[in-house]
């Protein structure tokens, strides 16, 4: 990746042999042991900061854009985890894509066109829509339909509204965009030595404080932002 990318990693560390031992109340030696990792450490330079993008959503009335291709790749995955589910293809990275990707994001965000960005990463695209619409107290009406879907994906593969909920395929995005500015950007997205990157605009941002997702004209996710937060927060709310 780091060739692919032109992108060099400051570090590593491997964990291959983390233990630790303790006596429990019986005066029993137990030991706990974690799963093998691999740490990898970079650090992206910023000019400025105030060119920074946060997550939370902005303002009602502006668009929602899904950057990237999604697949149906639920193995590993958040969604996998609660589920208890097991097997499914764990999430590739196509490399040239990825990095055009990136670059195209990155030149919509210095061009100021991007007011919220994140990524779709642990939870996929349901996990991401509901940390920047209770991040910013307003909701967003989204629909599935439109996806991006990756290359050899058979249809009936990717349109289960669960694959589009919450895949975690790698290099996407979900950007808010002014309404004012999208042709902008969906000009910024389409360029490219190679005609562009995936994205489909898939919803906007409302005043309602309701994450509101739709597909194939039926709702699949209706809940209050404060409803959301609760549950995200809920695992640390000690």
């Amino acid at each position: 990746m780091a060739v692919a990318w032109q992108t060099p990693f400051i570090s590593g560390k491997d964990s291959l042999n983390n233990e630790f031992s303790y006596h429990d109340a019986t005066g029993r030696r137990r030991t706990i042991a974690i799963p093998p990792s691999l740490l990898i450490s970079a650090l992206g330079q910023i000019k400025d900061v105030g060119s920074a993008v946060t997550m939370d959503l902005k303002q009602p009335g502006d668009v929602l854009y899904l950057v990237g291709s999604t697949k149906n790749e639920l193995g590993g995955s958040h969604f996998a985890l609660v589920r208890k589910l097991a097997g499914g293809r764990v999430p590739t990275v196509d490399f040239p894509l990825a990095r055009q990707t990136f670059v195209a994001v990155h030149r919509a965000i210095s061009d100021g066109l991007v007011r919220a960005c994140h990524d779709l990463s642990e939870g996929g695209l349901a996990v991401a829509a509901a940390e920047m619409a209770f991040a910013g107290g307003l909701g967003a009406q989204i629909e599935l339909d439109g996806l991006p879907i990756g290359d050899g994906e058979a249809a009936n593969e990717t349109d289960h509204p669960a694959v589009r909920l919450f895949s975690e395929s790698n290099s996407r995005f979900l950007c808010e965009v002014a309404a004012d500015r999208a042709d902008a950007f969906e000009k910024m997205l389409n360029a490219g030595p190679t005609g562009g990157v995936p994205f489909a605009r898939v919803g906007n941002v409302t005043d309602d404080g309701v994450l509101h997702i739709t597909h194939h004209g039926t709702t699949v996710v209706r809940s209050g932002v404060a409803t959301l937060k609760h549950a995200w927060q809920e695992p640390l709310d000690w």
